[in-house]
C-alpha cells in the first residue's frame, strides 16, 4: 500500500508541476470515458468509468467493475474549481451500487476527490478519490480505506452550458 501511495503522490506532483507551467485555460467536457484503478477490497473499484456532466459543476458517474464479480454503480457528483492551476477541481458525491456473481452485493457509496482536466489539445482528465462503501446486502460491511485513480478521455465541451 505504501508503494501505491508513493506512486500516487509522485503522479500528483508531476500533474501539479505541469499544470502550473501551462498558461492556457482548461475546458469542461460533457462526456468523459476511461479506466479506474482502485482498492482491491471494494465491490466497485477497478474497471471502466463514464462521467456525464450536466453542467460545469454537476454530473453523474457510472463505474463498471469486472474484476471477480460484475458490479455497476452510479454516483451524483458536484464539482468545485480550485482556481489555480486552471483545470484543477475537487468533487464530492454519493450513490449506490449492485454486484452480481458468486457474491451478490447491494450498497451505498460516497466519493471525495480531486480532478485535473488537461488544457489545450489534450482532452484527458486524471483524478484521485476516496470512495468509501457501505455494503447492506450479503454482509453489512463498511469499507473506508478505499482510494482510486481514474484517467478519462474527454468529449463534448460544456463551456456554453453553465
Amino acid at each position: 500500500m505504501q508503494y501505491i501511495m508513493k506512486k500516487l503522490i509522485a503522479l500528483l506532483s508531476i500533474i501539479t508541476l505541469v499544470s502550473i507551467s501551462q498558461k492556457t485555460n482548461a475546458q469542461d467536457y460533457r462526456h468523459q470515458l476511461g479506466v479506474r484503478i482502485g482498492s482491491t477490497d471494494q465491490v466497485l473499484s477497478t474497471g471502466f468509468t463514464y462521467k456525464y456532466n450536466f453542467t460545469n459543476n454537476s454530473g453523474i458517474e457510472a463505474i463498471l467493475d469486472l474484476k471477480d464479480d460484475i458490479a455497476i454503480g452510479a454516483l451524483y457528483e458536484r464539482k468545485t474549481p480550485l482556481g489555480n492551476p486552471a483545470g484543477l477541481s475537487w468533487y464530492y458525491g454519493a450513490g449506490g451500487y449492485v454486484g452480481f456473481g458468486k457474491d451478490n452485493n447491494l450498497g451505498a457509496t460516497g466519493i471525495l476527490g480531486m480532478d485535473y482536466q488537461f488544457s489545450g489539445n489534450l482532452p484527458i482528465s486524471v483524478s484521485i478519490d476516496w470512495k468509501p462503501e457501505l455494503n447492506v446486502v450479503k454482509d453489512v460491511a463498511f469499507r473506508a480505506a478505499t482510494i482510486g485513480v481514474s484517467v478519462r478521455f474527454s468529449l463534448g465541451n460544456t463551456s456554453s452550458s453553465k
